[in-house]
């Protein structure tokens, strides 16, 4: 009885000590970790761009930004760090030779601080061949009417977006298409419906290129194809409230990269 007591507060102890180790780093960032996808494992090394902003009170440095294997590395600016100063850790991951899950943590110590923090990658790694050019080559953010904005900072599409970054960097360029759809029910924002899905494609363009200049990319190796510009989907009825069903699939924006 009294082991089992020792051995529940040992736990507890140990949930609360990381709790409060968490809770402490200055450093909070967007996202404490990024899947990179399914990669080939002669695809050369892939990487991804944290954010972080320095929520305490006050400066620090990052001394160190260590992984246990040498195939995984964290570079991370070494000027300080004010209070509400932002910057980026790139983590890098060398998937040759390495046909397996990966499970890539970066460990984060602050000069003069005994808080840690961990960032990590994931993700697979296929042997013997090399990656599709960009996987996956597709997002689809739906819309309710008359709404035409895709958020930059909307975590699934920043992400797909951010994907984008070691194609750049590896091959020069990457093609972009953006499909863009309105329904048939007549938009009050918007003088035509015509132009309001020509404005869901503007929005789209804006905020990939908004996040990829955050990531360090230069715009002009984004080449985007002409939009295709749609109105779709069932003739509008005076009962299309009742109706909504019907007319919501056709309100999408859609981004492919080849």
């Amino acid at each position: 009885m009294k082991q089992a007591l020792f051995t529940l507060i040992f736990l507890l102890t140990a949930v609360f000590n990381a709790a409060a180790q968490q809770t402490n780093f200055p450093l909070q960032f967007q996202e404490n970790s990024f899947d990179i996808g399914e990669i080939g494992e002669e695809s050369g090394i892939v990487y991804h761009v944290f954010s972080f902003v320095n929520t305490g009170s006050d400066t620090v440095w990052i001394e160190s930004a260590k992984a246990k294997c040498h195939c995984t590395k964290g570079d991370f600016p070494l000027e300080a760090i004010p209070p509400k100063g932002t910057g980026k850790i790139r983590v890098q991951y060398d998937p040759k030779g390495r046909p397996w899950p990966i499970d890539a943590e970066v460990d984060l110590k602050l000069r003069g601080k005994t808080e840690t923090n961990k960032i990590k990658l994931s993700g697979l790694v296929t042997a013997g061949r090399k990656t599709a050019r960009f996987s996956p080559a597709e997002y689809t953010r739906k819309f309710d009417f008359n709404e035409k904005l895709i958020d930059s900072g909307e975590k699934e599409f920043r992400q797909f977006v951010e994907k984008m970054l070691p194609f750049l960097e590896r091959h020069g360029d990457v093609k972009v298409q953006i499909e863009s759809s309105a329904s048939n029910v007549p938009t009050k924002s918007y003088s035509s419906n015509e132009e309001l899905t020509i404005a869901r494609a503007a929005e789209a363009r804006v905020e990939i290129l908004e996040i990829l200049k955050a990531g360090g990319a230069k715009p002009e190796r984004v080449i985007f194809q002409p939009d295709i510009s749609k109105v779709q989907g069932p003739e509008f009825t005076p009962d299309y409230k009742k109706q909504m069903a019907r007319y919501t699939p056709f309100q999408y924006v859609k981004v492919r990269v080849y």
